[in-house]
């Protein structure tokens, strides 16, 4: 990443990498959360700049400098998630905040979206949701949980790259569209339902020191979602989330190495090594991009990428992870 990092726009640095440390620590003490989430979270959650091999851009400093005025002075994570998401998704009305001195001018509104099934990629990264003006879950996703990270609040993105429902039902071992599932789609289905994937967001919730979890592309922190139904520990037996299970599995992506599973949510994950299909068959969670290469023409989908498995979590406990 050092070799391709935008220049840094807001201090004097050599790169994005000194706006995201400079811009992190601003947020962090200008925040008033209280109780402070433990550095456990704050440095795989908070400090990274991205989540997956999204393309890099400078994107803490607006920001920082759009949202930070919405949450300050509120003292717990859910109040800055709904300060955010309230009123018509607030955040997404990207010419409706400005910072003092701003002297640009915006001629009526510039609202993101609609949500875009499907346009992931090329609208990954938070500049090209701004580029294009609409995105897919995945940009949603990597959009709030930046934006949460912006003001101080820990959050990562979490999803399940192929659901248990459907043609892709069951184990791997026992049905073939698994496999094409983990690996970008079939063409029996079309539109956005060839991936059969979703993602969302999960927030660290600073007063009952957990993570808690809500969908894009809505106005409500609810854990009341279509793909779990009411969460109750655990999700709805009926619903996507509650079918979970081995080969169709919920994760989050991490920057830690290791860690407590309390800490994390659960056991992480080495993709590169670790992450496989109940048929041995290697998988990388980046399934609307499965032949993702860096500058250099090097396969990028599994390099250095690390997850937290949450199956555990949202799987419908009357069932088991396997079949």
């Amino acid at each position: 990443d050092l070799q391709f990092l935008p220049g840094a726009v807001s201090v004097e640095g050599t790169s994005m990498l000194d706006d995201n440390l400079a811009f992190a620590l601003m947020a962090w003490n200008a925040s008033s959360l209280w109780p402070r989430p433990p550095m456990e979270v704050v440095y795989p959650y908070f400090l990274p700049y991205a989540s997956y091999h999204e393309a890099r851009t400078n994107w803490r400093p607006p920001f920082f400098a759009k949202f930070f005025r919405l949450v300050e002075g509120l003292k717990t994570s859910q109040e800055v998630v709904d300060a955010l998401i309230t009123e018509n998704v607030r955040l997404m009305n990207w010419t409706a905040f400005r910072w003092p001195g701003y002297s640009g001018k915006s001629i009526g509104s510039y609202e993101l979206g609609p949500f875009a099934s499907g346009s992931t990629p090329p609208v990954v990264a938070p500049a090209d949701f701004l580029t294009y003006g609409y995105g897919s879950c995945t940009a949603w996703a990597k959009f709030l949980a930046n934006a949460l990270r912006s003001v101080g609040v820990p959050a990562r993105e979490v999803g399940s790259p192929c659901w248990n429902t459907g043609i892709f039902a069951g184990l791997a071992t026992q049905n073939p569209n698994v496999s094409q599932c983990w690996h970008g789609g079939t063409r029996e289905v079309s539109g956005g339902q060839y991936l059969n994937n979703h993602n969302w967001v999960e927030y660290w919730d600073n007063v009952q020191q957990t993570w808690r979890f809500l969908d894009v592309a809505t106005s409500s922190s609810s854990e009341d979602t279509w793909f779990c139904k009411k969460y109750q520990q655990g999700c709805d037996c009926s619903s996507n989330a509650g079918s979970a299970m081995q080969d169709h599995d919920i994760l989050a992506p991490t920057w830690s190495v290791s860690g407590d599973e309390s800490i994390h949510g659960g056991p992480i994950v080495d993709v590169g090594s670790s992450l496989r299909l109940s048929t041995g068959e290697a998988v990388s969670p980046l399934v609307w991009s499965p032949h993702l290469t860096s500058p250099l023409g090097l396969p990028l989908k599994d390099v250095g990428l690390r997850v937290v498995n949450r199956t555990d979590f949202y799987r419908c406990h009357g069932r088991t992870l396997s079949v």
